[in-house]
C-alpha cells in the first residue's frame, strides 16, 4: 500500500523497440507461462503503448513526506479538524454500511474511515498514473523482486477479468489504486463486498473500499476491541532507551520477545497512561488493553517526545505502508473520529507544524507576497519551497523551505508589506 502522493510530474517516456523498457517487457513476458490465468494477448494489449514511469517512482521514492518531513509536521497536515469533521460526517453517513462490515471482518468503523482519510482524503486525491504503467515500471526496477512483478501481473488480471476497466485504472507512483489505495495484487487477494453488489468495487463503492481495507486489516492481524495504542509516561531510564522506528516488528511474532513485553510487565516497570493513571485501567470507549497483552515502546521522537506503548492492532495498520509516521496518523485520527482526546505530551519543537488550513493561509500570504508563480491549493511542492526559502532569506533565517507557525506568523506580521501579483498564480 502506499499514500497517493503529489509527486512531480516527470516526463514519461513511451515504449520503443530497443529501449531499456522493451527489454523489460521480453524479459517479464518470459515469465507468462507462470502466471497462467493471463493471457498473451492480454499481456501484449496492455504492455504495448506502456510509458516508462522509472524516473518519476525513483524521484518520488526519494521525496516521500512519511520519511522525509518531521513527524509533527506530517500529522499536523493529516490529523486536522477538517479530516477528522470530515471523517465523522463519513461515519454517519455510511453507518449501516459500517455496521455490516463491523460485524463481518470485525474491524471498527473509525479505523477503516482513518485509512481512508490518510490514503486519498477520502476520495479526493488518488492519483494519476496508470497502474500497468506504474506497476510495470516497479518490476523493471528491480526484476529480481518476485512481488513486484506478482503486482504487475495481477494488474493485468484484473484488467482482463473487468474488476477494473482501464480509463479507472489509475492511482499513485508505486500502482496502488482506489479510494484506499490498494496494490493490484493485495486488491486481488483482500477484495470485499461492502454494498451488496456482489462484486468489489474500491474505485467507486465507499462501503467496497472500507470492506477491503477491513478484510486487509484482519488478514494483518487485527484483533476487534484492541487499542492500537495507548499515550504513556515512560519512567526516565526507560525513555533514554528509546525506541527505534520499527522496534515493534516483534508485535507481528506468534511469541513476541526482544522490545515486546505484556502491558502489565510494562506497568511493573513503571509506565502509565500520559494522566498518570494505571496503565491498565478498563476504558471501554477506547478498547481494551489488558495484562497479558503484547506491547512495544513507541518513541518516533526520541526521549524528549511523545510516548506510546503500542499493540499488534499497531503493527496490523504499520504493515499497510511500513512508516511509523503514517499508523501513528491512522491510530490517531481514529481515536479523534471515536471521540478520544488528541496525544497530551509534546513535540520536541519550538515551531510546531501548519494545518492544511494554516498551510493554504501561508501560500496565500507568499501569494500576497509576490510570489506569483505558485497557487493555493494546500499542497507542497517546489514552487512553494522556493517561496518559503526566499522569504526564510528576506529574514534572515535559514533558508529551510519548511513551513512552520513561525513563518506563518511572520507573515500575518508582515501583511501590510504585500505585494499583490497582477495574475493569479498558476
Amino acid at each position: 500500500m502506499c499514500a497517493a502522493l503529489a509527486c512531480s510530474a516527470l516526463p514519461a517516456a513511451s515504449q520503443e523497440a530497443g529501449s531499456p523498457l522493451s527489454a523489460c517487457v521480453a524479459a517479464l513476458r518470459k515469465d507468462l507461462p507462470a502466471h497462467r490465468d493471463v493471457s498473451a494477448q492480454t499481456f501484449e494489449t496492455y504492455t504495448r503503448d506502456a510509458q516508462d514511469l522509472r524516473p518519476v517512482i525513483e524521484n518520488a521514492t526519494r521525496a516521500q513526506p512519511e520519511f522525509q518531513i518531521p513527524i509533527w509536521d506530517y500529522l499536523a497536515r493529516r490529523v486536522d479538524a477538517q479530516r477528522i469533521e470530515e471523517g465523522r460526517a463519513l461515519l454517519q453517513l455510511e453507518a449501516a454500511a459500517l455496521e455490516g462490515i463491523a460485524r463481518t471482518h470485525r474491524v471498527e468503523p473509525a479505523v477503516a474511515v482513518a485509512v481512508f482519510g490518510i490514503e486519498t482524503d477520502y476520495g479526493h486525491v488518488r492519483g494519476r498514473y496508470p497502474v500497468v504503467d506504474a506497476t510495470l515500471s516497479r518490476a523493471c526496477l528491480n526484476l529480481g523482486s518476485r512481488e513486484r512483478k506478482q503486482h504487475f501481473f495481477d494488474a493485468l488480471w484484473l484488467l482482463q477479468e473487468g474488476v477494473v476497466r482501464q480509463e479507472d485504472f489509475n492511482g499513485s507512483w508505486a500502482g496502488a489504486f482506489g479510494m484506499t489505495q490498494f496494490m493490484p495484487g493485495t486488491f486481488r487477494q483482500h477484495m470485499a463486498d461492502g454494498d451488496g453488489s456482489g462484486s468489489s468495487d474500491i474505485v467507486h463503492s465507499v462501503p467496497d473500499a472500507l470492506a477491503t481495507t477491513a478484510r486487509y486489516l484482519r488478514s494483518m492481524g487485527w484483533a476487534d476491541g484492541q487499542r492500537w495504542g495507548v499515550e504513556v509516561r515512560v519512567p526516565e531510564a526507560l525513555a533514554q532507551a528509546g525506541a527505534a522506528q520499527s522496534e515493534h516488528g516483534c508485535l507481528a511474532s506468534a511469541a513476541p520477545s526482544g522490545k515486546c513485553r505484556s502491558a502489565q510487565a510494562w506497568s511493573d516497570a513503571g509506565v502509565t497512561r500520559i494522566d498518570g493513571s494505571p496503565l491498565l485501567q478498563p476504558d471501554p470507549a477506547a478498547g481494551h488493553v489488558d495484562g497479558s497483552t503484547p506491547a512495544a515502546l513507541l518513541m518516533p521522537a526520541g526521549a524528549p517526545g511523545p510516548a506510546w506503548l503500542v499493540t499488534p492492532n499497531y503493527q496490523a495498520i504499520w504493515r499497510y505502508n511500513r512508516a511509523d509516521t503514517y499508523a501513528l496518523a491512522i491510530g490517531l485520527l481514529s481515536d479523534a473520529l471515536r471521540g478520544l482526546p488528541p496525544p497530551q505530551a509534546a513535540w520536541p519543537t519550538d515551531d510546531p507544524g501548519l494545518s492544511r488550513v494554516q498551510f493554504r493561509e501561508l501560500q496565500q500570504l507568499l501569494l500576497d507576497r509576490g510570489h506569483c508563480e505558485m497557487r493555493v491549493d494546500g499542497s507542497e511542492g517546489p514552487r512553494t519551497g522556493a517561496a518559503i526559502r526566499a522569504e526564510e532569506e528576506r529574514l534572515g533565517w535559514p533558508p529551510t523551505g519548511r513551513a512552520g507557525s513561525k513563518l506563518l506568523a511572520a507573515l500575518r506580521e508582515a501583511r501590510t508589506e504585500a505585494a499583490a501579483c497582477p495574475v493569479a498564480g498558476r
